[in-house]
């Protein structure tokens, strides 16, 4: 078991603190609704209901958040339509998922005491609340790492050159399949986002085998800097690849991104970086 700062790491299966959070909060209406039942002396019909629409509403909830968010790219996901089913990239829209499975829940409890529908969101709410408290009170602002890479040519380059301007760091390798997925889609992102410096860092491959791959596949990234030993990864907690960390122009950690980025994804995580250096500039 490992514990970073975006999630809890079991072996091979990895459960953000949101999901975590998440889950405490159901099951936490879910004994609420079991004392009810026993202190109200509720039919085995009305608690099967409350336990059923507890769980479904987790998954009316995804649906909506998902297509909350699609809807609110639906300039990126027109060109790229087969993305709407990559739910991996994490794109969905907290919100519409909370009003949907809110309103799933009372519409299945509605021949309840109104009371126990109230109990019921207030308390999964304040689990959220706290709990989404309590890990903002844990997390430490984080800046460029004090780490120095060699480019193509062998010439040392720290990173905290890059503080100045918005700035993606990708840590990639050319044998991983999500990550030779996603290089595209960066370097498009590249190209339309000139104030937006790329950084692609590669993960234990040779110079050779680095500048072979982007010859092959023609990319011609402005930042290809080589980590022959994962420092980046073991600085920053990013367990696997591809990983994705966006700075501010400040070079303060604003976002990470465990794994293939969409082009909505990364449309997401590149206006948060740029709208923060465009507030402070203003």
């Amino acid at each position: 078991m490992m514990i970073s700062p975006e999630a809890l790491h079991l072996w091979i299966f990895i459960l953000p603190w949101s999901l975590l959070i998440i889950l405490i909060g159901l099951c936490s209406v879910q004994l609420l609704g079991l004392y009810l039942s026993r202190r109200f002396s509720w039919s085995s019909a009305m608690w099967q209901v409350y336990k059923d629409s507890l769980w479904t509403a987790i998954l009316i909830g995804l649906v909506a958040a998902r297509l909350g968010f699609v809807a609110i790219h639906a300039d990126v996901y027109f060109t790229h339509p087969l993305d709407i089913l990559k739910i991996q990239d994490k794109g969905f829209h907290l919100y519409s998922g909370l009003v949907a499975a809110s309103a799933w829940f009372i519409w299945k409890n509605r021949f309840l005491n109104y009371a126990v529908i109230v109990g019921s969101l207030a308390i999964f709410f304040a689990v959220q609340l706290g709990g989404l408290g309590i890990h903002k009170r844990f997390q430490t602002e984080q800046q460029y790492p004090e780490l120095t890479f060699s480019d193509l040519n062998q010439q040392a380059q720290s990173l905290t050159q890059f503080v100045g301007q918005p700035t993606v760091i990708n840590l990639w390798a050319s044998w991983c399949p999500p990550c030779h997925r996603e290089m595209p889609v960066l370097y498009q992102a590249q190209r339309d986002h000139p104030n937006v410096q790329f950084v692609m860092l590669n993960q234990g491959e040779t110079p050779d085998v680095i500048k072979n791959y982007l010859r092959q596949h023609q990319f011609q990234f402005q930042h290809v800097l080589s980590d022959p030993h994962g420092e980046m990864a073991e600085q920053m907690n990013m367990f696997g690849l591809p990983s994705t960390l966006f700075f501010n122009a400040q070079g303060k950690l604003v976002e990470r991104h465990l794994g293939e980025l969409t082009p909505a994804m990364l449309k997401q995580y590149l206006q948060e970086i740029t709208q923060l250096n465009e507030g402070i500039t203003q």
